[in-house]
C-alpha cells in the first residue's frame, strides 16, 4: 500500500483544479443566502467526479470523496474572512448533489472512534469553559497518575469524566488520529490551503458548551453526531477596542458577553440553527458564535472543525506588507507593532477605514499556492495588490518601498506557503499510512485471538502520533523562522544588546521566565507565539496568539523569543535623548574602571 500511497502522492498536485472564482460580499441575513448555497452546491456537484478519482489514488473511500467534493466546491465559490458570510447545508442537499442516497458525514466519526483513537494513541485533550459571561478558557484533561509513559497517558474515561463538565477539544485531529487524516489531506488537496481538524464533544444539556468567541481561521463545521445550536453574529466594529485582536474576541481575559454582542457592540444575528448528523455550517473568520446543547436530550454531540488557517500562517495582505517593510527597511510608522512578537492584528490597524482595513485583512487569494500557470498569475496580482493596499494605509511609508520588494516579497511568502502545504500533506499521508499499519496489526491480533490492550513496543512507541506529528511541526517552524531570516536579510536591525556577557547556547529553553513574557510554548508538538501569564514553580501557564491558554507547561516547552538583558545591558530604544546621553557617559566611567 506504501508505494501506491506514494505514487498517488506525487500525481495529486496534476490533478485538474476547478478555477477559483473571486466573490466580494458584505455580511447578509441568513435568507440572503440561498442563492449563493445554490451556487455552492452545484460546485460541489461538479467537483464529485473529480472527488472520486482523488479518493481512489489514495485507496480512501467514499467519506473522503465527499470531503474533498465539499471543499473544491467551497473553494470556487465561497468569500472568506471578513467578505464573507455563515450559511449552513444539510446533508439531505449535499446527499442530491453528489447522487448519492446514503449518509455523507452522518455517524462517519463517533464515540467508537474516538475511543479507539485515545486507547490506540497518546493523545492530549482540553476541556472548555462554560460560562458566557467570560473569555472562553481551557484546562487539560488529562493528570499524569505517576512517572511512567503509561501514566502519562491519557485514558477516554478521563474523557467520559471530562464531559460532564464542558466540551472536550482535541486540536490538530487530522495529523493526531489515523481516522481523520484522509479527511484533512482532502481539505488541503481540495483548496491548496493548510487546514487543520479541531473534534470538539458536548454532552447534552449544556446551556452554554462554547461562550461566544472569534477565531483566526474561517471554520467549516461538520456535525457527525448529536446535535448543536449554533449562533453566529456580525463581527463586533475592532476600533471600539483597538487593542483586542478582532480574530480572538471572547478568548482568555477578553470578554465578550452573550448580552453585549447586540446591545453594546452592534453585532447583528446573522444566523442560528440545530445542526443535525451529516450537516454542514460555515462561520467566517472573526465571526462571533456561541453554542449549546441545551435542548438536546439524545446522543453526545460531536464535530469536525475543519479550519482553513490563512491568518495562522501568515496568507494575508496584512502579514505580507510587514514582511515587505522589514525587507526594505522602512519602519511602519503608520501601524507600529513592529517587533517579531508583537501581535499584527491590534492596535492602529483596527483603527483604519473599514474598506481598507478589509482589503488589509484579506487572505492572499485561493490558488496562489497552486504550482500552475493560475498560481504565477495570481502572485503577479498579489504583489501588485499589497503595493496598492499598503499606499492606502499609508502612502508615505508605501512610497520608501522598491517596486521589485513587494515582488520578491510576494514570491517568497508564496515559496514559504507551498512549503506549509506539502509539510501538511506529507503530515497527513504519514497518519494515512499509519493507519494502515495498525490495521494490518488488528487483523493479526483478530485471528491469533489476542486480547487484552496492546503492548508498548520500543517500535510502537516511536509510531505514536506526539512523536510523528512533532518531526512535521519542527518542519514547519523551521519554514516560518527562514521567512522571519529572509525578511530581515536587507537591513540591519537595532539590537538592545549594548555588550554584555555572553549567553549560554540553551538560553532560549533554559532562562528565567516572568510573568508577561514573550514566548513561543509548544501547542501539539509544534512551538506558537505566546505570552507567560503564571509561574508557579518548574510549571508556567501560557496564552497563546490566538487567546487559547495552557497551562502546567514545563521549561523545555516554554522558548524564550528576545535574549535577555545582562547584568550590564540596558535597553535605550525607549531613552530620551538626554537620557541616553547620561547612560552613555555612565558606560564610559565604568568602562573606565574596569581598565
Amino acid at each position: 500500500f506504501v508505494p501506491l500511497l506514494a505514487e498517488a502522492f506525487q500525481m495529486t498536485p496534476h490533478l485538474g483544479k476547478l478555477s477559483a472564482t473571486s466573490l466580494h460580499a458584505t455580511s447578509v441575513a441568513p435568507e440572503d443566502t440561498t442563492a449563493d448555497t445554490r451556487v455552492l452546491l452545484d460546485r460541489i456537484s461538479a467537483a464529485y467526479p473529480q472527488a472520486q478519482e482523488w479518493s481512489d489514488m489514495f485507496g480512501l473511500g467514499s467519506s473522503e470523496a465527499a470531503f474533498y467534493a465539499l471543499f473544491s466546491g467551497i473553494r470556487n465559490s465561497v468569500p472568506l474572512g471578513l467578505r464573507g458570510r455563515p450559511f449552513v447545508l444539510q446533508e439531505s442537499d449535499i446527499q442530491k448533489a453528489m447522487n448519492v442516497d446514503s449518509n455523507v458525514f452522518s455517524k462517519w466519526f463517533d464515540m467508537n472512534d474516538l475511543e479507539k483513537a485515545v486507547n490506540d494513541d497518546f493523545l492530549d485533550a482540553d476541556r472548555g469553559s462554560t460560562d458566557n459571561r467570560k473569555g472562553w478558557q481551557v484546562a487539560s484533561v488529562s493528570t499524569p497518575r505517576g512517572n511512567s509513559f503509561e501514566d502519562a497517558k491519557m485514558l477516554f474515561s478521563e474523557v467520559q469524566a471530562a464531559l460532564e463538565r464542558g466540551t472536550i477539544i482535541f486540536n490538530s485531529a487530522g495529523a493526531h488520529i489515523c481516522k481523520l487524516a484522509g479527511a484533512n489531506l482532502a481539505t488541503v488537496d481540495a483548496t491548496s490551503l493548510p487546514c487543520a481538524i479541531n473534534i470538539y464533544i458536548t454532552a447534552p444539556n449544556q446551556r452554554t458548551s462554547a461562550p461566544p468567541h472569534t477565531d483566526k481561521q474561517d471554520v467549516i463545521v461538520v456535525q457527525t453526531c448529536g446535535r448543536k445550536h449554533w449562533r453566529v453574529y456580525s463581527p463586533p466594529d475592532p476600533s471600539l477596542k483597538p487593542s483586542a485582536d478582532m480574530f480572538a474576541r471572547g478568548k482568555h481575559t477578553d470578554h465578550l458577553p452573550l448580552y453585549a454582542l447586540e446591545s453594546d457592540l452592534g453585532c447583528k444575528l446573522l444566523l442560528e440553527t440545530t445542526l443535525e448528523p451529516g450537516d454542514v455550517l460555515f462561520i467566517p473568520a472573526a465571526f462571533p458564535h456561541t453554542t449549546s446543547t441545551a435542548d438536546q436530550n439524545e446522543e453526545t454531540s460531536i464535530h469536525l472543525t475543519f479550519g482553513l488557517d490563512t491568518h495562522v500562517w501568515d496568507l494575508d495582505y496584512l502579514s505580507l506588507r510587514r514582511f515587505a517593510l522589514r525587507r526594505a527597511g522602512v519602519v511602519d510608522t503608520a501601524l507600529g507593532q513592529v517587533k517579531d512578537e508583537d501581535n499584527r492584528y491590534v492596535g492602529a490597524a483596527n483603527e483604519l477605514p473599514e474598506n481598507v482595513r478589509v482589503d488589509l485583512f484579506d487572505a492572499l487569494p485561493i490558488g496562489l499556492l497552486d504550482d500552475t500557470d493560475e498560481g504565477e498569475a495570481l502572485l503577479q496580482e498579489t504583489a501588485a495588490r499589497v503595493e496598492e493596499i499598503s499606499r492606502e494605509v499609508d502612502f508615505e511609508t508605501a512610497s520608501q518601498v522598491d517596486s521589485q520588494v513587494w515582488k520578491d516579497t510576494a514570491a517568497r511568502v508564496r515559496q514559504e506557503g507551498m512549503e506549509l502545504l506539502e509539510i501538511h500533506r506529507d503530515m497527513f499521508v504519514a497518519a494515512i499510512e499509519e493507519g494502515r499499519v495498525r490495521e494490518a496489526e488488528d487483523v493479526i491480533r483478530t485471528t491469533a485471538h489476542l486480547d487484552g490492550p496492546k503492548k508498548m513496543t520500543p517500535e510502537r512507541m516511536e509510531r505514536l502520533s506526539c512523536f510523528r506529528v512533532k518531526t512535521y511541526f519542527d518542519k514547519i517552524n523551521d519554514s516560518m523562522k527562514a521567512m522571519l531570516d529572509w525578511s530581515k536579510a536587507g537591513v540591519t536591525l537595532p539590537s538592545n544588546i549594548e555588550g554584555g556577557g555572553a549567553l549560554p547556547e540553551d538560553w532560549a529553553f533554559t532562562h528565567a521566565l516572568n510573568v508577561g513574557d514573550t514566548v513561543e510554548a509548544d501547542l501539539g508538538g509544534a512551538f506558537f507565539p505566546a505570552t507567560v501569564t503564571r509561574v508557579q514553580g518548574d510549571k508556567y501557564d501560557v496564552q497563546f496568539f490566538d487567546g487559547d491558554q495552557e497551562s502546567g507547561l514545563e521549561r523545555s516547552q516554554i522558548m524564550l523569543t528576545t535574549p535577555p538583558i545582562q547584568e550590564d545591558e540596558v535597553d535605550t530604544s525607549c531613552m530620551t535623548p538626554k537620557q541616553l546621553k547620561r547612560w552613555k557617559k555612565q558606560q564610559e566611567k565604568k568602562n573606565k574602571k574596569k581598565q
